[in-house]
């Protein structure tokens, strides 16, 4: 059973339609249609009839919403009833895929080897963590939004009483292993170098194996790179096999400028997209990084910590830039 998708159907129930629904959700009606799908397989009942004016509850329908109405009742006052008494020491955190929020997770760690907690680690896309935080699965979130979806996701953390504050700007990048060919070239890369080589992505969705990081920047409004121009493209749901498969072979990756000690910690290298690559405020500082929050929810001392360590090592008042705009790297 799934809360989420009992919220779901709650919502086309009250919209009248499943594509008003998923507007005010938030989501693509393709996939609204496909989770409406799986709870009706799910149950072995039809919650909606369609017919020429919309979609209308069946019988079996008005019970199911009737009593997933109650059940997130119930839920919602589990959740509120435990809150007060929630353990100080936990920390949950759900974050988009980025070495930068792993590495201040680790600096915590270092500055903290005496103290007892229990914390959740766990990757996802915006919406999974946004989703996490909303539904009180996660105390802080970290979310990477770029110049297409900033606006529209500001907006719904904001409709949900979510906090963003900002971390840095940077731009898009590609990730190799040090020594890689590219590095060696004398003359300023081009497009057509990138072309050379095929990549290696990290899956953008949880629960989607083949949508992966591809699928954010081959937008059509940003087009960054020709995909059918690549030969090979291996998708991984793992940081592990992303980094080896980077460090072993010559296949290139996607991602932001690097984490201090990168390529000494890591052995991989970040490099700037070259000046030919279409659109130049994306190649600079077309992607943001936020941390996010229930505002109406008190903060353990767990997750203030951590907080202090993002703002810390990748805050405005950090040293770190986020992107070195207009440089090679060499």
């Amino acid at each position: 059973m799934n809360l989420q998708h009992l919220e779901y159907m709650i919502e086309i129930e009250r919209s009248g339609s499943i594509s008003r629904a998923a507007q005010k959700l938030y989501v693509s009606q393709p996939y609204l249609s496909k989770i409406l799908k799986e709870v009706e397989d799910e149950y072995q009942i039809s919650i909606f009839s369609r017919g020429k004016q919309g979609i209308t509850l069946t019988n079996s329908g008005q019970l199911f919403i009737d009593m997933a109405k109650d059940l997130l009742d119930n839920a919602n006052r589990f959740q509120k009833t435990f809150e007060e008494k929630q353990d100080s020491s936990r920390l949950r955190i759900s974050t988009c895929p980025s070495s930068h929020i792993i590495d201040a997770f680790i600096r915590m760690l270092s500055a903290l080897p005496d103290t007892d907690f229990r914390v959740s680690y766990q990757e996802g896309s915006n919406m999974d963590v946004i989703d996490d935080i909303y539904t009180h699965r996660a105390d802080i979130g970290v979310l990477l939004l770029n110049m297409n979806n900033k606006k529209t996701i500001l907006e719904l953390l904001e409709i949900r009483r979510i906090a963003a504050n900002k971390l840095f700007d940077t731009g898009t990048w590609f990730v190799a292993r040090e020594g890689h060919p590219l590095l060696e070239k004398k003359e300023p890369l081009t497009m057509e170098d990138i072309y050379q080589y095929n990549f290696v992505l990290y899956p953008s969705h949880r629960d989607i194996k083949t949508r992966a990081l591809e699928s954010l920047y081959a937008e059509e409004s940003l087009k960054l790179i020709n995909w059918s121009r690549i030969r090979k493209v291996i998708y991984v749901n793992s940081r592990s096999a992303l980094h080896n498969i980077i460090e072993s072979t010559d296949y290139l990756g996607i991602g932001m400028a690097p984490v201090p000690d990168q390529e000494k910690r890591f052995h991989i290298v970040s490099i700037p997209l070259p000046k030919d690559a279409p659109q130049e405020e994306i190649r600079n500082k077309g992607n943001a990084m936020y941390y996010i929050y229930l505002k109406d929810r008190e903060l353990s001392w767990t997750s203030k910590t951590f907080v202090d360590f993002l703002e810390s090592s990748y805050g405005k008042e950090s040293s770190y830039s986020g992107s070195l705009p207009g440089e090679a790297y060499r």
